[in-house]
């Protein structure tokens, strides 16, 4: 007969194989944090001015989670970070101000995807150590 432990760890097994302890985690650590966030009138007055570079790289980083169905992480990234909940700018302002060329592959991924490629084709040599 299966003891309360063995149920317990065949339990974990099943919900660690299936990637549902993991969203299960996530999604505690996001309420959590939501709980504390919203707790404290202060903390959110405090909420950190973004400059115009710290706002686009937020929102690649959120174009990024988003795709990927990190919804727990972005939870905790948009309130913790001081985005805005609404996008400010359009997928297409992104790609044009950062000179990423769309094409009907790259649409379906996060810009950031097209930026690591770009930096990996442009790097023809390993980076060299400054001279002190």
């Amino acid at each position: 007969m299966a003891t309360a432990e063995d149920l317990k760890d065949a339990l974990r097994e099943n919900l660690e194989r299936n990637g549902k302890l993991r969203k299960i985690k996530a999604q505690l650590r996001a309420d959590v944090y939501s709980a504390l966030n919203t707790s404290s009138e202060a903390d959110q007055k405090a909420a950190p001015q973004l400059s115009s570079e710290s706002l686009l790289i937020n929102e690649l980083i959120r174009e990024y989670l988003v795709y990927n169905q990190y919804r727990g992480t972005l939870s905790v990234f948009l309130p913790e970070s001081g985005q805005p909940e609404v996008r400010p700018f359009e997928r297409s302002f992104l790609a044009s101000h950062l000179n990423v060329p769309e094409g009907p592959n790259s649409v379906q991924l996060p810009l950031l995807y097209s930026l690591v490629e770009m930096a990996a084709k442009g790097r023809t040599q390993p980076p060299q150590a400054k001279p002190t």
